[in-house]
């Protein structure tokens, strides 16, 4: 897994490429772009610029890149807590930091690095920075297309350089550390102290464990002002001064009188640095009832030839030169002096990546600053108006449906008990009857008596089977002779079935035209007759016989008939 650190310093931008490998942590690149030094110039474009650069190389590679606030924009102050569970601890710091931070504490974000477990309380290294400072720093990532992975602290990042930060925080079962007073442990305290452009880093550490972190306002920059001012030079000179050129003499002997002014402005521009250490060091002391063994020095400020020297004699303890890479770490590139001296921040960053859960990285990036999927927030960007769409027509159908559906409740209420009322009033019903069902029985029942008297009504008006006998009597042609004789006359509804004779065959055409007027449809059938056959029948009566079927209309308006 690869991890990128970007340390924004204001001389700067220092960027450590590191790589987790089955041999360990290699550090593959590091780089630094130099901003302009010109005061009156502003560098944010430059930073910017140069970021963007960062962005685009590692843009198409799946790397985590962090970057860190300046230790001066975060508040950190060892506390112990009577518990050593990390939730717990993230939800009680707002209240346990209130009185000792310089800013609200709702405007702030929290996080804690936990120091050590001691059964069951821990010492925490809690720490809290401006949302305002976070935003800043988040407004100048976009503006850079940079996607962070954590917001850590330069002060906590430092330190990973010394810690064994890939190992669980140390756990002392049987110790217990007390909260206060005089019966606290003396802590033997080493101090490293990396000197920056504008700032210097004051961390605090104990057996390789970090538990306390200061930033002083004081640099290298404050140094190039001293010789501007000793020898009236500019700004860019006096500094390059500094970077090649400057020292400080342990003792004057067998040194020339501009060797020994040169020095005296020097050490004249770190009698600041040496106070304010002075004065952080012994609030260490206070603080952490710590004694102080040793300074380590990093930063560019500490290849000044004999500085430790001098520090030594100012601050009364052992202060050495320290280097970061060699020795530590194996790189695949050759380090200079330079980089040796000036990597920490940066390569602490990168490792910040790399920490696993149990000994968690600090990161900022919480709340309403969570990384977002960028997948995600492009896909909302191009499609969240619709989506707000949508999801408006939803809520107004949804309250459409739900006021509809107490409006049909409250209907089929009224409905229902209207229903028992005039059930009762029109159908005299009892109440266990009055509903719907024995309203439809009702209404069943009242119009099966009406059908029933409309069929009656139908029935008054009927023909009888005498009247269509008559009808037949009075259309047939030979009405007055006896030539037609009807053997058979079947009624059954609105069919007729007549057969008789006649004296003569030439007489069946008139008799059943005269019949066709009879008829519904204005036809007469022949039918097979039941009568026996014409020769027989001839031979007994001396007749033609005939067999008609007809549709007569028996005036039924109901469509009920009878025989």
């Amino acid at each position: 897994m690869k991890s990128v650190g970007i340390d924004i310093g204001s001389a700067s931008i220092k960027v450590a490429e590191v790589v987790q490998t089955n041999k360990g942590l290699v550090v593959s690149q590091f780089n630094e772009f130099t901003l302009g030094q010109n005061p009156g110039f502003d560098p944010s474009i430059e930073i910017i610029e140069y970021l963007r650069t960062v962005s685009a190389q590692y843009s198409s590679e799946p790397t985590r890149i962090v970057v860190g606030l300046r230790q001066e924009m975060v508040s950190v102050r060892n506390k112990i807590f009577p518990f050593s569970d990390r939730i717990k601890i993230l939800k009680s710091l707002p209240f346990e930091l209130e009185e000792d931070l310089p800013f609200s504490p709702e405007n702030a974000v929290y996080d804690a690095k936990i120091v050590k477990t001691m059964g069951s309380s821990a010492e925490v290294l809690a720490c809290a920075a401006p949302k305002l400072r976070i935003t800043e720093l988040l407004e100048k990532m976009r503006e850079a297309n940079l996607d962070i992975a954590l917001l850590s602290a330069e002060g906590v990042a430092l330190a990973n350089c010394w810690e064994r930060w890939n190992e669980a925080p140390q756990d002392e079962a049987k110790t217990a550390l007390p909260l206060e007073g005089d019966d606290r442990p003396q802590r033997d305290v080493q101090i490293l102290l990396d000197i920056g452009h504008t700032r210097t880093l004051v961390c605090a550490f104990e057996n390789q464990h970090l538990i306390g972190v200061r930033s002083i306002f004081w640099g290298g920059k404050f140094l190039a002002e001293a010789i501007m001012r000793k020898y009236e030079l500019p700004y860019i000179e006096a500094l390059k001064v500094v970077q090649t050129k400057a020292f400080i003499l342990l003792t004057e002997e067998n040194s020339s009188y501009d060797q020994i002014i040169f020095s005296q402005a020097i050490t004249d521009g770190l009698r600041d640095l040496a106070r304010d250490v002075q004065m952080t060091l012994l609030e260490f002391q206070s603080e952490l009832n710590g004694r102080i063994v040793s300074v380590s020095l990093a930063g560019g400020v500490s290849r000044i030839p004999n500085i430790n020297g001098y520090l030594t004699q100012v601050l009364e303890v052992p202060v050495n030169p320290v280097q970061i890479l060699s020795g530590n770490f194996t790189t695949s590139f050759s380090a200079t002096p330079h980089v040796d001296s000036t990597c920490g921040v940066a390569l602490g960053l990168a490792i910040e990546g790399l920490k696993k859960p149990r000994n968690p990285a600090l990161n900022f990036l919480k709340h309403e600053f969570q990384k977002q999927n960028q997948r995600y927030r492009a896909l909302w960007e191009q499609w969240g108006g619709l989506a707000k769409l949508i999801a408006i027509v939803f809520v107004t159908f949804t309250a459409y449906a739900v006021i509809r559906d107490q409006v049909a409740s409250s209907l089929v209420e009224k409905s229902t008990e209207a229903l028992k009322v005039q059930a009762k009033a029109v159908a005299r019903l009892p109440g266990k009857q009055a509903n719907e069902t024995g309203v439809r029985k009702f209404i069943k029942e009242q119009h099966g008596r009406s059908q029933a008297v409309k069929a009656v009504q139908g029935l008054v008006k009927m023909n009888s089977a005498l009247d269509i006998l008559r009808k037949i009597s009075e259309s047939t042609p030979s009405r007055n002779s006896n030539s037609v004789v009807i053997q058979k006359l079947n009624i059954q509804n609105q069919r007729v079935e007549i057969e008789g004779t006649v004296a003569r065959a030439q007489e069946l055409g008139p008799l059943q035209a005269a019949l066709a007027g009879l008829s519904i449809s204005g036809k007469v059938e022949t039918i097979r007759s039941s009568l026996p056959a014409v020769s027989a029948y001839r031979s007994t009566t001396g007749g033609v016989p005939f067999a008609f079927g007809f549709n007569v209309d028996r005036n039924v308006s109901t469509g009920m008939v009878t025989k």
